[in-house]
């Protein structure tokens, strides 16, 4: 009798640890997938703070090269004292960067693509980045919002959302800055 009362009891004790160790998994990988997005994030608001011009990721679009509408990104930022172009993307469940020089077909400055964070899920139907309608900022608030799951975890989507507003942004930069993009490789 007393060792059928310890098997049960160890049996219960034992899907418990379970049950306990999948819960602790799950919480753990998708609060690194959140970190992972919140420094993504961190470099947006960096480089769009320090941004002479945002252009609409509404017209962004080059299917073929991973561009899609809302789910990229084209800044020309005076970020750490230096202008240059940076375009962000989400492709392939990835949040990738890349950046080069106004005068890269010049000197040939084109960096590659840079993963900054994985995971993301954001869809067609959920764009990522979206400037603010409101004429109050005059295309210079910069809605992110970023969804984050892990598809081997039995979690639902975490977002991460920023508001993030060219201070540098002022009227008269000329919208051809950035216009003419690097091939991608």
């Amino acid at each position: 009798m007393t060792t059928a009362v310890l098997s049960i009891v160890m049996a219960m004790s034992m899907a418990f640890l379970v049950s306990a160790q999948r819960t602790v998994a799950i919480a753990d990988t998708r609060s690194n997938n959140v970190d992972q997005a919140r420094l993504g994030v961190e470099q947006l608001d960096r480089q769009i703070r320090s941004g002479n011009l945002i252009y609409n990721p509404a017209q962004e679009n080059d299917p073929a090269n991973g561009i899609r509408p809302g789910l990229a990104l084209r800044v020309y930022t005076q970020s750490n004292s230096i202008q240059r172009c940076v375009q962000w993307r989400i492709y392939n469940n990835l949040l990738q960067t890349r950046s080069w020089t106004t005068t890269w077909q010049v000197d040939g400055i084109v960096s590659g693509w840079r993963t900054v964070a994985d995971h993301i899920v954001n869809g067609t139907g959920t764009p990522a980045f979206t400037l603010d309608a409101t004429s109050s900022f005059g295309s210079r608030l910069l809605n992110v919002s970023l969804l984050v799951n892990d598809s081997r975890s039995a979690s639902q989507n975490a977002q991460v959302q920023a508001s993030v507003a060219g201070r540098n942004t002022q009227y008269g930069y000329p919208n051809f800055v950035c216009g003419t993009i690097p091939p991608y490789s």
